[in-house]
């Protein structure tokens, strides 16, 4: 398994905890998003993508966030979800799995990209009601909520959820018929 991140710095981190942690399977390695790796390419049974994005969900424990995340910023942020989904979705087998993910809390970074994922790559939205852990679910539709676990992405929101604001949506890579 490969985890990778942009800067030494996090890659550093990366590799302190899979050491803390005792994993012997997690390979940490400094690579850019946007550059395509060609021997990754439908390598992958599952792509994580946790992606960076404007941190609106933690606001609570950094309040700054708020005082310096413009509209532009946001949308400049969707824009290289996007490159970065595109590139990243290809390491994923026919049939596989790409979980996309962000500590925010905007409809751009969030609901907006799984229509987007939807649409010009080739996943499909996948059930997430039966992979939630046991209370989530009840207590993600707690207040009337829409349960949107089924059509395939789950949205935390502080003040809501006991949680930090979270999104998480995961999707199967179409398998190509001949």
């Amino acid at each position: 398994m490969t985890a990778c991140d942009l800067s030494e710095e996090k890659v550093r981190l990366i590799r302190d905890n899979v050491r803390r942690i005792g994993f012997q399977n997690i390979e940490p390695v400094v690579h850019d998003a946007l550059q395509s790796n060609l021997a990754w390419e439908e390598t992958a049974d599952l792509v994580i993508a946790d992606l960076p994005c404007s941190g609106l969900g933690v606001m609570g424990r950094k309040p700054d966030i708020r005082y310096r995340m413009t509209k532009e910023q946001i949308v400049a942020l969707q824009k290289l979800q996007r490159e970065m989904l595109a590139v990243v979705s290809g390491y994923v087998k026919p049939g596989g799995r790409l979980i996309y993910s962000t500590c925010t809390i905007t409809r751009e970074e969030n609901v907006e990209n799984v229509r987007w994922i939807a649409t010009h790559l080739p996943f499909q939205p996948m059930d997430l009601s039966e992979a939630l852990p046991e209370g989530l679910s009840a207590m993600l539709t707690k207040g009337g909520e829409r349960d949107t676990a089924k059509e395939g992405y789950v949205q935390l929101l502080p003040g809501v959820h006991p949680c930090d604001g979270f999104f998480v949506s995961m999707f199967r890579k179409m398998v190509r018929s001949y």
